[in-house]
């Protein structure tokens, strides 16, 4: 089924100045400029999003497509959102290890295919966490977390590039408790201190993760 978006036109409603939870009830309601919005929003970022799961890029945009078509058909049935990009995240992630789980992948394999997975950005143009420190600091930074396995990776992208919550990092990753969610966020800061030791960055992150942790 091909999938049909109606593009934003001139003078239409600013909907990337309205409340996420406004542009979906639009949505749902039936507006197609909403839809096209949303659509043309979340598509390139649930494409990088996908990539971190597999290289094949075909798979990652028929998926994305399978998503959207999905969201059109069953609109009047969904449910209120206060997070477009989580829930779009969080239903991606799940339609994405489903397809590759029907393609027989092994569970080594399903965590991020090419071995690739989660890869962190560190150049100043990346902005995140990437801008926060010198050349010097960057390359020690990239050496330490070329340490971390994936899971840790992604829970660092998903805090500090993505800015959920605990409670949503605990919906995304699976884990039975939000307490799960915040152990791998403290053993993921401790390792980075032993690779970095005693650093400024270390510090402000351990600060903003455990003590004012959202």
């Amino acid at each position: 089924m091909e999938l049909k978006v109606n593009r934003i036109q001139q003078g239409a409603v600013p909907y990337k100045d309205l409340p996420e939870y406004d542009v979906w009830a639009q949505f749902r309601s039936g507006n197609a400029q909403a839809f096209g919005f949303i659509y043309s929003t979340y598509f390139p970022i649930l494409y990088n999003y996908g990539r971190q799961f597999t290289s094949d890029s075909d798979l990652v945009k028929d998926t994305i497509q399978d998503l959207f078509i999905y969201l059109q058909e069953k609109k009047a049935g969904l449910a209120e959102v206060s997070s477009i990009k989580f829930y779009l995240y969080k239903a991606y992630k799940n339609r994405i290890v489903r397809q590759l789980t029907q393609n027989r992948l092994s569970p080594e394999k399903l965590d991020y295919d090419d071995g690739r997975g989660f890869e962190i950005a560190f150049s100043e143009e990346s902005g995140g966490i990437g801008e926060m420190f010198d050349d010097e600091l960057r390359q020690k930074m990239e050496r330490a977390f070329a340490q971390l396995t994936k899971r840790q990776k992604e829970i660092i992208i998903y805090y500090f590039y993505e800015g959920f919550s605990y409670a949503e990092i605990t919906a995304l990753m699976g884990f039975a408790k939000i307490d799960y969610a915040r152990i791998l966020m403290s053993r993921t800061i401790l390792k980075l201190r032993k690779e970095l030791g005693e650093s400024r960055f270390v510090l402000n992150m351990l600060v903003l993760a455990l003590l004012i942790g959202k």
